[in-house]
């Protein structure tokens, strides 16, 4: 059991790096996964935390970090390092954990075919045009406004629950 979990984090991973080639040769990706926990500190708080992602079961919840980096020799064009990451397979987003200094968030419904800000996107619900909601999210889009110096980086990430 804990072989085939340790294959799904691994796909989960490789599935996000996948999704998010930039837009510039120059710029390198890299994504990172971890696992969320909470523990409890000495004041009796709890804390978040992550940890390695080895071990998951359904109900866990999964950080992504996706970091940039401009190895070229030149400076990145701002506007021009665009992420679009499918949400991975068997898991749902969880709202408001997209971030990304510098960057405009917009998310999807329909696997990337459109994007639109959290107020602009509807499904069809029992027959009825609604207001999406994060569970409905299929990909996250993250454009990233300045422009991008030689050597310097950047990172956008997310979180998700596995189903």
């Amino acid at each position: 059991m804990i072989k085939m979990i340790r294959k799904t984090v691994v796909a989960l991973a490789t599935f996000a790096l996948m999704a998010a080639i930039p837009a510039v040769a120059s710029v390198e990706m890299n994504t990172a996964v971890q696992k969320v926990v909470i523990e409890e500190d000495e004041q009796g708080n709890n804390v978040r935390k992550l940890v390695s992602a080895d071990q998951v079961v359904p109900g866990d919840t999964l950080h992504y970090v996706i970091s940039f980096t401009n190895k070229g020799a030149n400076t990145v064009d701002s506007g021009s390092i665009v992420i679009t990451n499918p949400l991975p397979p068997d898991t749902v987003y969880l709202e408001g954990t997209a971030q990304g200094s510098g960057t405009e968030i917009t998310y999807s419904v329909d696997a990337g075919g459109t994007f639109g800000r959290t107020t602009e996107l509807t499904v069809l619900r029992e027959g009825e045009r609604v207001l999406a909601q994060a569970t409905d999210y299929t990909t996250i889009r993250w454009a990233f406004k300045p422009a991008l110096e030689a050597g310097k980086t950047g990172d956008v990430s997310f979180s998700v629950r596995l189903k």
